[in-house]
């Protein structure tokens, strides 16, 4: 008797129903699915990479792979297997030149059944041995949005060793790839973003806690000498009543210098600070700074050859560039150490360098002490006032004028500061060609 599925009593199935489905295309899908799980667990770029990778070693045999991203108009190698030599991560193929350029500019895979002898790698019939012994190629573009963020690549020692099913397999799991590289790149983005807001609060918080200190220190001596004159002028000697009127005047300067590099600082980075750059001699420019400063607590001497030559400026901007590092240099030194600065000629530019006998720079901060609020410790154990802006204003206008500035310095041996100006008697343009 037929049973109620259409079959017979005995259990086999009548001629007219189908034979039950291969349940490979079933298991392929469920191996997708679990390597896609694995790819997407993390949002970590170099672990998706990674992860990929390894994915790929089980849905396919192959030699060699990569991952290559696109990174500002080129393709570089993010990931490979096996691992890539240093050397390869330099490595920089132009969007649209090369195969995997164009697999990149045009979103289209390529399979190369054999390196040795296709044209797109050796051209107008040019061959060669491939060193690493490749000879088959499979390439598939990293899509998002419509977009190529990079190209998956695999190859192999055996000609022709990607048939059509392993190519579509590669192709049915390049989509979950691109798409764990891009959430792995938002996620990189999005703590990037965060960790600079942290970072402007931050700065934020250093700016009123320095500028409330720094500025409170020559309002409160001026304050405190105003109502001492104004409370005992009746009981003070003239020598006395001068004296806090030079102290007074004295704490003014200071206030004014720091206001004035908080409103150049400001000036500078919305690009409103105007520069009139000049032919001007070098000679007389140092010598009038240096005269500043004397008498002083500090020796400050000039070494630099008579002749100097004309150098490309701002006068008044150089001026207080070399200021504000005679200024740094005497504010880090022992009382009595003196201050040298010194210029020489260096091909197209003119050096002029300040140099100090203190503490020196720590290693660890030399990049960064042309920084906003770079003072080397909490404002309240700092050894020496100001704002920390003093050198970021010197780099800003430094940039603002083709100057080049350096600092090299040793701890315990001081530090020297060098600014290198551009020569306006020297045509360093390039001959037209």
């Amino acid at each position: 008797m037929p049973d109620a599925g259409g079959g017979t009593d005995l259990g086999v199935p009548r001629a007219d129903v189908p034979p039950p489905a291969d349940d490979a295309h079933e298991r392929r899908g469920r191996l997708l699915l679990e390597l896609a799980a694995r790819v997407t667990s993390t949002l970590d770029l170099q672990q998706v990479l990674d992860a990929s990778l390894a994915a790929m070693r089980e849905l396919v045999d192959f030699g060699g792979g990569a991952i290559q991203l696109v990174d500002d108009g080129a393709l570089v190698a993010a990931a490979t297997d096996p691992p890539m030599s240093p050397e390869a991560r330099t490595v920089r193929i132009p969007v649209g030149q090369g195969v995997s350029g164009t697999i990149a500019a045009t979103g289209v895979p390529t399979y190369i059944p054999d390196l040795t002898v296709d044209e797109r790698v050796f051209p107008q019939g040019r061959k060669r041995g491939i060193s690493t012994g490749v000879r088959s190629y499979f390439g598939a573009p990293l899509i998002v949005h419509g977009g190529p963020i990079g190209v998956l690549q695999i190859d192999a020692p055996e000609v022709d060793a990607f048939g059509s099913d392993v190519r579509a397999l590669v192709l049915a799991f390049v989509p979950t790839i691109a798409a764990a590289v891009q959430n792995a790149r938002l996620f990189e983005q999005e703590r990037e973003a965060t960790m600079q807001l942290r970072e402007a609060e931050r700065q934020k918080r250093d700016f009123l806690s320095i500028v409330s200190h720094e500025l409170r220190t020559p309002l409160t001596t001026l304050l405190g000498f105003a109502t001492t004159l104004g409370t005992h002028r009746d009981r003070l000697t003239d020598e006395a009543a001068a004296d806090l009127a030079d102290r007074m005047v004295g704490a003014g300067h200071r206030l004014e210098r720091l206001i004035d590099d908080l409103l150049d600082a400001s000036r500078l980075d919305r690009g409103l600070l105007e520069l009139d750059l000049v032919a001007t001699p070098l000679a007389p420019l140092l010598t009038a700074v240096v005269t500043e400063w004397q008498p002083g607590p500090h020796t400050v001497a000039l070494h630099a050859p008579e002749a100097l030559p004309v150098v490309r400026t701002d006068p008044d901007r150089l001026q207080q560039v070399l200021g504000n590092l005679i200024g740094n240099a005497v504010k880090f030194s022992s009382p009595g150490e003196p201050i040298v600065v010194a210029a020489e000629v260096r091909g197209d530019r003119v050096a002029v360098s300040v140099r100090d006998r203190g503490p020196g720079i720590p290693t660890e901060i030399q990049q960064e002490v042309f920084g906003l609020f770079v003072q080397g410790g909490p404002v309240e154990t700092r050894s020496t006032g100001g704002l920390g802006i003093g050198l970021y204003v010197v780099k800003r206008l430094c940039d603002a004028m083709d100057a080049r500035i350096g600092v090299t310095s040793e701890a315990g041996q001081g530090a020297t500061v060098t600014v290198e100006l551009p020569r306006a008697d020297v045509d360093v343009r390039r001959p037209a060609t």
